[in-house]
Formats: structure tokens, sequence, C-alpha cells
């Protein structure tokens, strides 16, 4: 295995938050100000609209990307649970259902309201899954042969850190939260599958 890493699942986290942060200020300014230019509405409607478009978008994106991840995972080896923070996925869920219910300012707005709960009802349902072609990470599939390296963050934690194959190595870096209990099998199925993904 290559190197320690030691940066902490929290950083990891906030890092991606941030860059999530930046691209979406990116692609929703241009087409918010496409839709200030084109219907004379305020910013706000501008930019309520513009969201709007890219969520949806990006909604039907992520049911259609796991529908595929699903159908190529394979047999379940193991079952670590779900996503550690799902209630705040559900809080989320309800929070916006109500929002739509009473506080909808408008098409575009009801359309954000919306699909944002139905984004969180999904979330809630990711479970952490070691399976024959990879690792179920709640939504997505990691390919054993997209795995370049991994570890545990000391060992007398739980956190997983795995580095996956890219040219941007920052962004490759993944965190997962394995419950205690499971830490033997996850690395044994670990030594077995990730040493023989270019086998």
């Amino acid at each position: 295995m290559p190197p320690r890493m030691t940066r902490f699942p929290l950083e990891g986290g906030l890092r991606d938050l941030m860059i999530c942060g930046i691209g979406v200020l990116c692609v929703i300014g241009i087409p918010t100000f496409g839709v200030l230019v084109l219907t004379g509405r305020t910013l706000r409607d501008s930019g309520t609209i513009a969201f709007a478009i890219f969520l949806v978008a990006f909604f039907a994106s992520f049911v259609f990307s796991l529908l595929i991840g699903r159908g190529k995972r394979g047999a379940i080896l193991l079952d670590c649970g779900p996503q550690p923070r799902r209630v705040f996925f559900l809080l989320n869920a309800a929070i916006f259902a109500i929002g739509f219910l009473i506080l909808t300012l408008g098409i575009a707005d009801g359309v954000v309201r919306i699909t944002i709960s139905m984004f969180s009802i999904l979330l809630w349902f990711g479970r952490l899954q070691f399976v024959e072609n990879g690792i179920w990470q709640y939504w997505s599939l990691l390919k054993w042969q997209d795995l370049e390296s991994y570890e545990w963050q000391g060992d007398a934690t739980h956190n997983l850190i795995l580095q996956t194959k890219t040219k941007l190595t920052l962004l490759g870096r993944e965190f997962l939260s394995v419950p205690v209990e499971k830490k033997n099998a996850v690395s044994k199925l670990l030594e077995q599958y990730a040493t023989q993904k270019d086998a």
C-alpha cells in the first residue's frame, strides 16, 4: 500500500462540500444571468428558475446513475448498514416537503422544494455494502479496479480511507465509517478483492 494518509473524515467532507459549492455557483451563475436577460425577471426569480432546472437535471442523472450502478454491483458480500447521517436526510426531506405544502412562492420554488425532498428520501435509503464487483458507497459503485489504495484511520478506529484512481488526487479520496463489529470482515474482503483487482 502507498504511504499513509492522515486526513480526518470530517475534513474530507468539508473539502467536498466546498468544491461542490463552488461548482454549483459556477453552474447556476451563467443560467441565472441568461434567465435574467431573456425574461427580465428579478435576480431572485431568475436564480430560482436556474436552480430548479439544474436541480431537476441533477436529480434525474443521479437516479439514472443509481440504477445503472445497482445493476452492475453483483452479489452482496457484506452489508455494513445504512448511511450514518440518514436521520439528517429524513429530517431534510420532511422540512422541504412541509415547505412545499405551506411556503411555496411559485412554480420554480415548488420544484426546488419537492426535488430536494425526493432527493433526501433517496439518500436516506443509502447503505454501505461490499459487493462482488466493488464497494457500494451508499448510492454509487466503486469498482475494485478503480480502488488505488485503502487504509484505516489509525488502528483503533473504524474509519476507512479509500484512494480512487483519478487525475486529481484530492478528489479521489473517500471516507467511509464502518461499524466497529464489521471492521475485521471488511479488512478480509479488502485483502481478498482489492489486492486481486489488477490480476
